[in-house]
């Protein structure tokens, strides 16, 4: 039995949305990358956490050939069905973050 992982990215069609939210980042899988809730279509959250986790997912994510956006969101609670910023600079904890971009 190997331990190797084989990913098949041809195709691939997926799309993330990594969005720091003060001091947690999160990982959302979207339809459509987009900073208004109106165009992403069904948002996913697939993952809340620290930044260097939440990073490093994406970032695999667009090593294996996704669509990846780098949003921010300095609102509390549920942020899967509200607009987000593209505005990295201006926001808690900015100098800590990774900007992540596929394709």
């Amino acid at each position: 039995m190997s331990n190797k992982i084989v990913m098949n990215c041809k195709g691939n069609k997926h799309s993330f949305c990594l969005v720091y939210q003060a001091g947690i980042a999160n990982v959302f899988e979207v339809e459509h990358c987009s900073p208004l809730a109106k165009e992403r279509g069904e948002t996913r959250l697939i993952h809340q956490g620290d930044f260097d986790w939440a990073s490093a997912m994406a970032q695999g994510a667009a090593y294996a050939g996704a669509k990846v956006r780098t949003y921010a969101c300095n609102k509390a609670g549920n942020i899967r069905e509200i607009d987000w910023s593209e505005d990295l600079v201006n926001q808690p904890f900015s100098d800590k973050f990774r900007v992540i971009i596929g394709k």
